[in-house]
């Protein structure tokens, strides 16, 4: 009787494991239905957000493109929904939930729309109202609450079945071990009996090996985890299939080995596994993360539990081994951890309660405080005290959920200055946690406002400027006036000296009246140009559409009494509209097409080009000819006034038109420059910017 009711208990615990394997597998499901659920709100609540955000996008813009992916984001909410729906069909609460919150988003697709067709119709103010700003705010916060509800109860069953599955987890654990220690009182019983009856003890040998073939199967079905039974000095005794996909080993290969040979050869020389099952032994239970190396030499990071297996008497019997790969979770938060520890930017996970929770080394670095002491003072604190109620505006907006673009404040350094930050940010709302960086811009602040203190003093200087400029073109405006007097009365007493006395004088004498009266002339003629030079800075630009080519063919009809005579080869390639003054434009032709027709006096026949070519955003007009040319040493005074690079008796000027030329194109917003070498001709270049031109007619 004792015996059979010794296989009736194997028996019954082999119903009673597959039982356990049986509710632990649905506990699992259940498991991985809840964070189904909990995935699926989180994709709604992105839905939601994509057509908050495309909506308010289109607004601002009139983009098609957002609203195209705003209608598309509207499109996916009754599938979420239905999905939802479906998921939670078990849970009468989540559905009556679902009935609250279906109007709730109805209401705030149909205000997106309604303002999406304002913003079509009246435009952007009517779409942005302050109402319809804060109706939005309300649905979206009764939405976001009955979606925070429904999470939180998916989170409450999460850890229920969690807690249900960690139990089943170690009722099978115990069955098994149970199970084990049964198989060998068994077995014991069965030799015992064998010279009593020795077909008990063949249906208790097979009794036994059932509930073997039980437990292998039980444990051979868990893949992801590695489970391994050590005898009390920790040599392998079994190995799962987990195991050997896990480790590499075959059970053929492994048992009998120590469990050391697992850990890599540094880890294992401290000793360190041995106190591992010396912790389990004593506690029962032992559990740490570390490297682990595998058959072919490769390591991965481990998570590992020894617990120890005692008969009923309390005797040690042996340990089992669970092992986890976490190689991939650990690269993760690895590369995650890197960004986070070598960003040059200040990254921080703040919470609403107004403490850091995290901060990268960049803190240190640009504030001189440690991060403890940074972590245990409210943030606000180390805030200047007149950037303090705006940055409290903005933590409070990203407590309402909404995402912080740029803000800038000013953070307090372990020396007392103030360190100027721009913020961007984005809240978690079920952690109640902000995720930000900040950027150091003390520099570029400091940059800014050594650029206004300069701005201020260059406007003060250019003020300055003009009032001397201004008093400069007075002084020569009134003395090339006030000149002109002592001129027409030295060629007046020259003509009435020559006219009374001219008999009377030697030829010396009358040459030297001559020279008198030339001289006066030059001079008068430089005052003129003085004259002219003086209002070109004071003539208002008058721009209107000039045609080049017309302009260019009246000035060559201007100075067609300086080419009599004369045989010149001319050379005009078509030249462009532009936005110009007229009249000064034609001042700059006359002045370099005159100085082409004086300069190449010498050459017969004479060779005049005028061009243009467009170069870098502006064009570039020239006028080429063949004449005696210049050096190029001296090409920075070609354009200075008065300034003449050939003698007064070669070839006639005063040494003004070509400081015109200059200050005309200035104006214009372009340049000038020369090019030439002596007997070999010049070119003279001006550009002007290209601008877009008013449509005719």
């Amino acid at each position: 009787m004792g015996f059979a009711a010794s296989v009736l208990a194997l028996v019954a615990l082999g119903g009673l494991s597959y039982r356990t394997t049986t509710g632990l597998i649905a506990s699992e499901r259940q498991v991985a239905h809840t964070h189904e659920v909990i995935a699926t709100l989180e994709a709604g609540r992105g839905i939601l957000t994509d057509a908050e955000d495309t909506e308010r996008g289109f607004l601002l813009t009139g983009d098609a493109q957002f609203l195209q992916e705003c209608r598309t984001a509207q499109a996916q909410v009754d599938g979420w929904m239905q999905r939802l729906r479906s998921l939670t069909a078990d849970n009468p609460e989540q559905q009556q939930r679902l009935d609250r919150l279906k109007p709730l988003i109805a209401q705030r697709l149909e205000a997106l729309n309604r303002r999406i067709r304002l913003r079509q119709g009246p435009g952007t103010p009517a779409a942005v109202d302050a109402a319809g700003l804060r109706e939005g705010k309300m649905l979206m916060g009764g939405i976001g609450d009955e979606i925070a509800a429904m999470h939180d109860t998916e989170d409450r069953l999460l850890q229920q079945r969690q807690s249900a599955t960690q139990a089943r987890a170690r009722i099978g654990l115990i069955i098994i071990l149970s199970g084990s220690a049964l198989a060998c009182i068994v077995g014991l019983l069965a030799v015992l009996a064998m010279q009593r009856d020795l077909k008990l003890r063949q249906q208790a040998a097979d009794t036994v090996s059932q509930a073997g073939e039980l437990q292998r199967l039980m444990i051979e079905s868990i893949r992801d985890y590695a489970i391994i039974r050590l005898d009390p000095e920790g040599r392998v005794v079994s190995w799962n299939e987990g195991a050997r996909r896990i480790k590499g080993y075959t059970a053929q290969e492994i048992v009998g080995q120590h469990f050391s040979r697992f850990y890599p050869e540094e880890i294992a020389r401290t000793g360190f596994p041995g106190t591992k099952l010396i912790q389990a032994a004593s506690d029962g239970r032992c559990e740490d993360e570390s490297w682990c190396v595998r058959k072919d030499g490769s390591r991965f990071w481990a998570h590992v539990i020894i617990s120890a297996i005692r008969d009923e008497r309390g005797q040690l019997r042996g340990f089992t081994k669970v092992t986890r790969d976490l190689t991939d979770m650990r690269r993760v938060k690895e590369e995650r951890d890197r960004f986070f520890e070598v960003s040059r930017d200040l990254m921080c996970v703040a919470g609403f309660d107004g403490f850091f929770k995290v901060l990268n080394p960049a803190w240190e670095k640009a504030l001189g405080f440690s991060r403890q002491e940074l972590l245990a003072k409210p943030f606000l604190e180390f805030v200047h005290p007149e950037d303090r109620a705006a940055t409290l505006s903005e933590v409070e907006r990203a407590a309402d959920g909404e995402d912080i673009i740029y803000f800038e404040n000013r953070y307090r350094c372990r020396d007392g200055s103030y360190r100027w930050l721009a913020w961007s940010a984005r809240p978690a709302m079920p952690q109640s946690l902000i995720y930000a960086t900040a950027r150091d811009v003390t520099g570029q602040k400091k940059a800014e406002e050594h650029i206004a203190r300069l701005n201020v003093d260059l406007q003060r200087h250019t003020q300055q400027l003009e009032t001397a400029n201004r008093e400069l073109e007075s002084f020569s405006y009134s003395v090339s006036h006030d000149l002109r007097a002592p001129l027409r009365h030295i060629d007046g007493f020259v003509k009435m000296l020559d006219k009374y006395a001219g008999e009377k004088l030697d030829e010396r004498s009358r040459r030297y009246l001559g020279i008198i009266a030339d001289s006066a002339r030059r001079m008068g003629t430089l005052i003129d140009d003085l004259l002219v030079f003086s209002r070109m800075s004071r003539a208002e630009l008058r721009r209107s559409r000039v045609a080049l080519d017309a302009l260019v063919h009246d000035v060559l009809e201007i100075l067609k009494p300086d080419t009599n005579g004369r045989r010149i080869v001319w050379k005009i390639a078509p030249l462009p509209e532009v936005e110009a003054d007229a009249a000064m434009l034609r001042q700059v032709w006359v002045n370099l097409i005159a100085n082409a027709i004086k300069y190449s006096r010498p050459r017969d026949p004479a060779e005049i080009e005028i061009g243009c070519n467009a170069d870098n955003g502006e064009l570039v007009l020239f006028v080429r000819d063949n004449g005696v040319g210049f050096d190029m040493r001296y090409v920075d005074k070609l354009f200075g006034v008065f300034q003449r690079l050939h003698h007064q008796g070669e070839f006639e000027g005063t040494g003004i038109g070509l400081a015109n030329v200059r200050r005309i194109i200035s104006r214009h917003g372009g340049r000038t420059w020369a090019e030439g070498r002596v007997e070999g001709g010049a070119t003279f270049f001006f550009s002007l910017p290209k601008t877009q031109l008013p449509a005719k007619g």
